[in-house]
């Protein structure tokens, strides 16, 4: 079977740098009020009684409960009038001058959209056409939220491991900024950005070693963009919000558990040992997320990355962007051994293990 592997990463990260004096203290002081407001409303379970791996969370929230920004420093706003498109655009080329990949030798663009100019047509289209790729490329616009690099892996792997494409160009892009309000918490927490991979065969014993893939509908209204009691094509703005507190909590109590048993599944398919993990790369959802997933997982003696205070919440492209930091800094080499962890509201959650290079 042909080993299917990274060649090459990209990204694009806007020039403007928003930091935290942006917000008015007023603003962040309101922030902190309903924060305390909501502490000190309902019953909340005795920490004795939660799992190993919602302890950890708790205390991780704790240290970052007096940082309104909850630990996001800065991060990048795209320029008024540019579109999503342009960033994708802008990451692929990158990556695939870091691949030695032509335009011909794109078979399938597989584009992650979290905040589209349109609802129709599909997106991928105008990433397309934006790169000049060829005719016969088959384009396909993905709807996996924060969990597509994990997603976009599998895909390639089986296309080019059956023969029915050479390269795949995965691109992600993130644009929330168009959509939050100053006003509320969450606007301090995204980033804009995009980011790019692009895969293809790979020598034996190189690429993607194992994808592990989880579900699970529960909580599919923990997080979503619409319009708060309405459906989303009558009258209001879409905004990003919690129908569901509960299903908040629950997942954001539950992601420890999640993650630890999703990496122990891909690194038990790859036959690796904790030991074994040379780079961990995980989903940058909260300051706090890198840390807790690691130290759960037993994997925290991996270099790693966090890239949430200087850039936020940057949805899939959170992993293209560590692992092009990370290669950057040298902090993967050809032969190293990595595994990540990324979700996405809905809710999915992946871990895919892989040894760097050709």
């Amino acid at each position: 079977m042909t080993a299917v592997g990274i060649l090459g990463v990209g990204t694009y990260l806007p020039n403007q740098v928003r930091t935290n004096d942006w917000w008015p203290r007023a603003v962040t002081a309101e922030w902190e009020e309903r924060t305390a407001a909501r502490l000190t409303r309902g019953t909340s379970p005795s920490p004795e009684a939660l799992p190993e791996g919602a302890k950890l969370t708790l205390e991780a929230m704790a240290r970052y409960a007096s940082d309104p920004f909850r630990g996001a420093v800065q991060r990048r706003i795209m320029p008024e009038g540019m579109t999503t498109h342009e960033m994708e655009a802008s990451a692929a080329r990158e990556a695939l001058s870091r691949a030695g990949i032509g335009l011909d030798h794109v078979d399938v663009l597989l584009v992650q959209t979290i905040v589209p100019e349109q609802l129709l047509p599909n997106t991928a289209c105008n990433t397309h056409r934006l790169l000049g790729l060829k005719r016969d490329t088959l384009v396909i616009s993905t709807e996996v939220a924060c969990n597509a690099f994990a997603v976009h892996a599998s895909l390639a792997q089986a296309l080019i491991a059956s023969g029915q494409a050479r390269h795949v160009l995965s691109v992600h892009s993130s644009a929330m900024n168009r959509l939050l309000r100053r006003s509320e918490p969450d606007s301090a927490w995204w980033g804009d950005g995009a980011g790019a991979v692009v895969y293809g065969a790979v020598s034996d014993g190189r690429g993607l070693l194992a994808v592990t893939h989880r579900a699970d509908g529960a909580s599919s209204n923990a997080i979503v963009l619409g319009v708060p009691g309405q459906r989303w094509w009558e009258s209001g703005a879409i905004q990003l919000h919690s129908p569901e507190r509960d299903q908040t909590r629950s997942m954001l109590f539950g992601i420890a558990e999640r993650a630890r048993e999703a990496i122990h599944s891909s690194m038990a398919q790859a036959r690796l040992a904790p030991a074994d993990v040379d780079f961990y790369a995980s989903h940058q959802g909260t300051v706090w997320l890198t840390e807790v997933t690691a130290k759960y997982a037993g994997i925290d003696k991996a270099k790693t990355v966090s890239t949430f205070p200087s850039f936020g919440n940057i949805s899939s492209v959170n992993l293209p962007l560590i692992l092009a930091i990370a290669e950057r800094e040298h902090l993967i080499e050809p032969g190293s051994t990595i595994v990540t962890f990324s979700g996405g509201a809905g809710e999915t959650w992946s871990s895919v293990a892989l040894r760097w290079g050709r």
